[in-house]
């Protein structure tokens, strides 16, 4: 039978889970749905797509889990972990925290180090398989196979006939929660380009759970060329460490890490802004969205920078805060209206 190991999160390295004969299942919830009133309850005022995916957990969705992976990458996130953690005895699946630091420095890598090591004892524990030297590099050449078929994705999001935002986020989620071979055939399918007339848009603020708001944009007039999210272009997927030790393995990862830019939460509002700049250039966007959902305000803390750094290379940005959940068609629609109108203005 195969071990199924849930992801929350964008920390989770997922040559490490791989090595352990198990599956990443990357849970991302949804912009829209109900939410339980219990689990509302339990994690109080948090990104409702957290509450989202403690709903789905304790209505069984993910029954078929071995064990749940939560990333201390936010702090809904941290509070899922503690409720869980707490929920325990009701029969959920074992969970572990993985707290990766975000400021770079000998002891932090130490430490990092440390818990990737912990995550692949957990993984073990959960499979009964240890991460063999033969083990660990072949996952290593199966993830990489996964990073080809992303770097091949975002090369047609960013070419002159660009496939869908929606397409290609769909596949990158779908790809985060999929077996190696699945998750490069999703990656490689999206090959069918957008009208051409549609106008290039970069996407920045939330991660976006689902491609509900990409595809409603798309509808009414823009193409997501790019974006800086924790689900889209910056999911940590398709990174690996060729090697057959563990400890090499880690410390590979730990490097790897280190080199990303974090979502808000996580990175200084300088980094943030550079790597939006870079994002939307290289996608040859013509403006670009920051959208942030209701209870989430770290994005929110960026977007005047971002703004100014946009403004530098001629892109004008647009914002919108607060999204409630079951709005996301809404807000993009009125988005859409609001860049397609500037652009006539312009």
């Amino acid at each position: 039978m195969t071990t199924t190991i849930g992801i929350v999160g964008n920390d989770v390295p997922r040559q490490l889970v791989m090595a352990a004969d198990a599956v990443p299942q990357r849970l991302t919830g949804t912009w829209d749905g109900r939410l339980d009133a219990r689990a509302s309850a339990l994690l109080g005022a948090v990104d409702p797509v957290v509450t989202g995916i403690l709903t789905e957990i304790l209505e069984g969705c993910h029954d078929d889990l071995a064990g749940l992976v939560v990333c201390n990458d936010a702090q809904a996130h941290l509070r899922l972990f503690y409720v869980l953690r707490m929920l325990r005895g009701e029969g959920l699946p074992p969970v572990h925290l993985l707290d990766l630091p975000r400021l770079d420095s000998p002891a932090a890598r130490r430490f990092a180090a440390h818990q990737l090591t912990a995550l692949s004892e957990f993984c073990a524990g959960l499979s009964g398989t240890s991460p063999t030297a033969s083990r660990l590099r072949a996952a290593a050449a199966a993830e990489s196979q996964v990073g080809a078929a992303l770097v091949r994705l975002r090369a047609r999001r960013r070419a002159a006939s660009a496939v869908p935002g929606a397409d290609a986020l769909s596949a990158i989620i779908a790809a985060g929660a999929l077996p190696v071979t699945d998750a490069v055939a999703a990656l490689d399918a999206v090959v069918d380009p957008a009208p051409s007339q549609l106008v290039r848009v970069h996407v920045t603020g939330s991660s976006h759970p689902d491609p509900t708001m990409y595809a409603a944009l798309e509808a009414h007039g823009l193409v997501v060329v790019s974006d800086d999210h924790s689900t889209g272009d910056q999911a940590w997927i398709g990174e690996s460490v060729d090697s057959g030790e563990l400890d090499d393995v880690c410390e590979g990862l730990v490097e790897l890490h280190f080199a990303r830019t974090a979502d808000s939460a996580g990175a200084s509002i300088a980094a943030r802004a550079a790597l939006t700049r870079a994002s939307a250039q290289a996608g040859g966007a013509r403006f670009a969205l920051s959208l942030i959902r209701e209870d989430e305000e770290a994005p929110a803390w960026d977007f005047a920078a971002v703004s100014d750094e946009l403004a530098t290379a001629g892109i004008p940005a647009l914002s919108r805060r607060w999204i409630r959940r079951g709005q996301s068609t809404t807000v993009a629609a009125e988005v859409a209206a609001k860049i397609l109108d500037e652009r006539i203005a312009s």
